[in-house]
């Protein structure tokens, strides 16, 4: 394992826990100062800049407390960061799922570009929905 395999894959774990915890404190940490947050959403595609903009932004554009049930990583040829991930709020706040990836983009060890690609936010009702009508062949 190349150190910059093993680093990227230090910061993934840092990430994971950060977000899943809500630790902003932890996630702001892993953020150059001047860290560019290029987020696609459902319709509409926003940036920010600054590491507290992008830290509200990655750990509060989640539905409530909930967790990952799904966290994959891939270190890219460029040393740089692709996450995928589904996140499900507990029930007892909506039980909402989101499916994001995100490109990190490294440098020294710091993130300073993070570019968000979000499915949405699914909720109870548009869960079902897609279950009668758009079973999945591989969940």
């Amino acid at each position: 394992m190349s150190a910059t395999t093993h680093a990227s894959e230090t910061l993934a774990e840092r990430y994971r826990a950060a977000v899943e915890s809500g630790d902003q404190t932890a996630l702001a940490r892993l953020y150059h100062p001047e860290v560019l947050l290029d987020a696609h959403v459902p319709n509409w595609r926003f940036q920010v800049q600054g590491r507290d903009a992008v830290v509200e932004h990655t750990g509060g554009g989640l539905p409530g407390p909930g967790r990952f049930t799904t966290f994959d990583t891939v270190p890219t040829a460029s040393g740089d960061l692709l996450v995928q991930f589904e996140w499900r709020q507990d029930p007892d706040h909506g039980d909402a799922v989101v499916r994001e990836q995100h490109l990190l983009r490294l440098d020294d060890g710091d993130i300073v570009e993070q570019t968000m690609f979000c499915a949405g936010v699914w909720d109870p009702q548009l869960q079902e929905r897609m279950a009668a009508e758009a079973p999945l062949i591989r969940p």
